[in-house]
C-alpha cells in the first residue's frame, strides 16, 4: 500500500504542532513580561487571539511554501524561512485586530513580545527537530528501503543523483540491472547481499566490473551492489526488505514491464521515470527523488487516512495495554500454577516487507511448544503454508485453552502496535519459516503492516483451511482497505471474541 504525501500541511505535521507550540509559548511568555506570572488563557481576550494566531498559522501553512525542502534547508535560509512565516501570522492577527476593532484591549509590548519570542522559538525548535531527523536519517532508521531497476546505459548518472541527495528519507539498497546481456553474466551479483555495501569512504566512482575475457560482469555501479537481474529479482525480493522500487530505463522495455507488474502483484509500490508512459488504474502522477514519476501500488492511500488509521492504531495500543494490565496477574498466575515457566511468549515474525519483528502473546502453549512441532506436521489441517491444529497437544489445558478461545493470549501485541510494528488491522504475521516458502502471489500479504485482527480472522477462520483462501481475503483486504473497512473488522472481531470463535 503506497501512501501518497503531498498535502503540505500533513506531510510536515511534526514542523507544524511545534510552530503552533512556539507561538502559544511565546504568547505566554510575552504576556508573563508584560502582565505577571498569570494564565494569559485567564483572559478571554487572550485567549481568543492564541486561537487567531494557531489560525493565522495554518492558513500560512496551506496557502504557502513554509516546509518545502525544510530537512535540507540552511542556517540562513530557515532563519529567513521563520521570520517570513511569523511575520505572515503576526500581519494575520493585525488585520483580525483592524477588523474587529479590539485593539486598545491589548497591550502594544505583549504584541511586540510575541513576536520575537515566538521567531527565536520557532527557529530554534525547527534546528533542533532538523537536527534530530537528519541524524536519523544518517543512521538509516524508518527509511524507506528502494531498489533501483535501470538499464547499464542509465545506471551512473541516475545513481550519483539519487545517491547525492541529502537527508533523503529512502536507502537504495540494490540494483536490478536490465539489459545487459546474458544471464550466466551475472552470476557474481547474485552472491551479493546489501549488508556488502562500500561506505562513502570506500566506494570507487562509476561503475565496478570484473574483466573476464570480453565481458564486463558488473557486481555494483556508485558503490550500491548489483543484486538481480530481470531473471531473478524476485529471489531477492522475497529474501530481503524491499518497500519500493525506482524503474528508470531506456531499453529491454518487456523486462522492465514484466518487473513492474511482478511487484505490484506482490504489493510493492513501483515508481517509474516518467518518459513515454500513461496514466492508468492504481496510479498517480508524483515526485521521487526530484524525479516525476508514475507511481504504480496495489492500492494508493491518501495520507490522511493513514495518519488516522496510526491514530487509531496508538488509541487501541493504550486501551490494549491497559486492559491487559488488568487481567495480568490473573492470567500469569494460573500459567504458572498450570505450566511452569515464563508467563510471555515471544516469537520472531515477518512484517512489513520482509521486515522481521517479534511478538508477544500470553503463553497458551507448554514450553517445549516449538520443539513438538517437528512431529505435528502430519496433522495439519490448514493447506498450504500455515500450521493448525483444531485439538492441539501442547496446548496447557484449562488456561491455555481458555485465553486462546477468547484470544486474550493476543493482547501483549497491543504493545507491538503501540509500537508501530503491527496495527490493530492487517494480516495475520506469519513466521520465518512459513515465509520462506512463499512464492510470488503470496507476498501481496506483507505489503501492508501486520495486524491483530483482519478480514480472515472475521470472516470464518475456524471454518477456513486453504492457505490461498486466505491470500485471496488478504489481497481483497488490502485492494479495498479504508477506515471504515477497519472499523467494521474491528467490530466484527469484538462480537467473534465475545461469542468464543477466537480460535
Amino acid at each position: 500500500m503506497y501512501s501518497k504525501k503531498k498535502n503540505r500541511w500533513l506531510k510536515h505535521l511534526d514542523f507544524i504542532l511545534l510552530d503552533i507550540l512556539s507561538i502559544c509559548v511565546a504568547l505566554f511568555l510575552a504576556y508573563a513580561i508584560r502582565h505577571g506570572l498569570r494564565s494569559h488563557y485567564g483572559s478571554e481576550e487572550y485567549f481568543r487571539i492564541g486561537m487567531v494566531m494557531i489560525f493565522a498559522d495554518l492558513v500560512v501553512v496551506f496557502f504557502g511554501d513554509s516546509y518545502k525542502d525544510v530537512i535540507r534547508r540552511g542556517y540562513l535560509t530557515e532563519f529567513r524561512a521563520a521570520f517570513t512565516h511569523l511575520s505572515l501570522v503576526m500581519c494575520g492577527l493585525f488585520v483580525y485586530l483592524f477588523f474587529v476593532q479590539q485593539s486598545e484591549f491589548f497591550s502594544r509590548l505583549t504584541i511586540f513580545w510575541t513576536w520575537v519570542l515566538g521567531f527565536v522559538l520557532m527557529y530554534f525548535s525547527r534546528i533542533a527537530l532538523k537536527t534530530w531527523l537528519r541524524r536519523r536519517m544518517m543512521q538509516k532508521k524508518k527509511l524507506v528501503s528502494v531498489l533501483a531497476v535501470v538499464s547499464r546505459d542509465t545506471a551512473e548518472p541516475i545513481l550519483r543523483e539519487l545517491l547525492n541527495r541529502k537527508y533523503r528519507d529512502f536507502d537504495i539498497v540494490g540494483i536490478i540491472l536490465v539489459g545487459q546481456g546474458k544471464r550466466q553474466e551475472h552470476n557474481q551479483t547474485q552472491e551479493l547481499q546489501p549488508e556488502q555495501r562500500l561506505s562513502k569512504q570506500q566506494r570507487p566512482e562509476g561503475l565496478q566490473a570484473v574483466k573476464q575475457g570480453q565481458a564486463d560482469k558488473i557486481t555494483e555501479i556508485c558503490g550500491v551492489p548489483v543484486v538481480a537481474t530481470g531473471d531473478d529479482f524476485a529471489v531477492y525480493i522475497r529474501d530481503h526488505v524491499v518497500d519500493e522500487i525506482f524503474v528508470s530505463v531506456n531499453e529491454d522495455f518487456e523486462t522492465t514491464e514484466a518487473i513492474m507488474e511482478a511487484c505490484v502483484s506482490m504489493g510493492i509500490t513501483v515508481h517509474q521515470n516518467l518518459t513515454g508512459v500513461s496514466k492508468g488504474g492504481n496510479q498517480v502522477v508524483d515526485e521521487f527523488a526530484g524525479y516525476m514519476v508514475l507511481t504504480s501500488s496495489i492500492k494508493v492511500a491518501a495520507y490522511r487516512d493513514l495518519l488516522l488509521k496510526r491514530c487509531m492504531d496508538i488509541a487501541g495500543g493504550l486501551i490494549g495495554l491497559f486492559l491487559t494490565a488488568l487481567m495480568f496477574p490473573f492470567i500469569a498466575v494460573a500459567i504458572r500454577i498450570k505450566s511452569p515457566g515464563p508467563v510471555f511468549f515471544c516469537q520472531e515474525r515477518v512484517g512489513k516487507n520482509g521486515r522481521i519483528i517479534k511478538i508477544y502473546k500470553f503463553r497458551s502453549m507448554y514450553v517445549d511448544a516449538e520443539e513438538r512441532k517437528e512431529e505435528l506436521l502430519r496433522q495439519n489441517e490448514m493447506q498450504g503454508l500455515m500450521f493448525k491444529m483444531k485439538e492441539d497437544p501442547r496446548v496447557v489445558p484449562g488456561v491455555g485453552v481458555f485465553i486462546r478461545k477468547t484470544s486474550l493470549d493476543e493482547f501483549p501485541q497491543f504493545w507491538n502496535v503501540l509500537k508501530g510494528d503491527m496495527s490493530l488491522v492487517g494480516t495475520r504475521p506469519p513466521t520465518i519459516e512459513e515465509y520462506q516458502h512463499y512464492d510470488m502471489h503470496h507476498m501481496v500479504r506483507m505489503s501492508i503492516k501486520p495486524g491483530l485482527t483482519g478480514l480472515w480472522q472475521v470472516s470464518g477462520r475456524n471454518e477456513i483451511t486453504d492457505f490461498e483462501e486466505v491470500v485471496k481475503l488478504d489481497t481483497q483486504y488490502i485492494e479495498n482497505w479504508s477506515l471504515r473497512l477497519d472499523i467494521e473488522i474491528l467490530l466484527k472481531t469484538i462480537r467473534v471474541i465475545l461469542e468464543g470463535r477466537g480460535e
